[in-house]
């Protein structure tokens, strides 16, 4: 996807205020309303913007675990490593899985309650997912940084 500056002074300006006008964008971008709106319509059929949500804070309602879960899978065929990647969208507490290269496969980000909870999420969905050879985990202390600004 090619973005101009235009393109980008939208980006820019619906990241630091998600709450934005069509008529305050349209002035950010240095463009008139229509032209603005078919602009932002386009960059989110494109799947540059995703459409607006709320976003909620794991730690704020009660998920005060963050922990990195790393997966080696036992056989490394197409179709099995589909079967994984089908079955993570399943679990709620896995909130992003990367497939890696080197030596573990996938990583997880898992949210929980507590580490009982986190103990029940492995024992009861990570083990069980389809082929996994071995989890390796870390318990994150603290968020240092988390943005989900792209700097464009």
């Amino acid at each position: 996807m090619e973005l101009d500056d235009s393109d980008r002074r939208i980006l820019r300006a619906i990241q630091a205020r998600p709450e934005i006008t069509m008529r305050e964008l349209g002035e950010a971008a240095g463009l008139s309303h229509s032209p603005c709106w078919r602009r932002l319509q386009r960059l989110q059929e494109e799947g540059a913007v995703s459409p607006r949500r709320f976003v909620i804070d794991p730690e704020a309602v009660g998920f005060e675990i963050l922990v990195l879960c790393f997966v080696k899978i036992a056989h490394h065929q197409r179709d099995r490593l589909r079967a994984f990647e089908e079955a993570v969208q399943d679990v709620p507490e896995i909130m992003q899985c990367h497939s890696l290269s080197g030596e573990y496969d996938y990583v997880l980000q898992v949210i929980a309650t507590s580490v009982r909870h986190y103990e029940a999420v492995v024992k009861n969905a990570i083990v069980e997912l389809p082929n996994v050879q071995s989890v390796n985990t870390s318990f994150t202390l603290k968020r240092v940084k988390h943005s989900l600004n792209v700097p464009v």
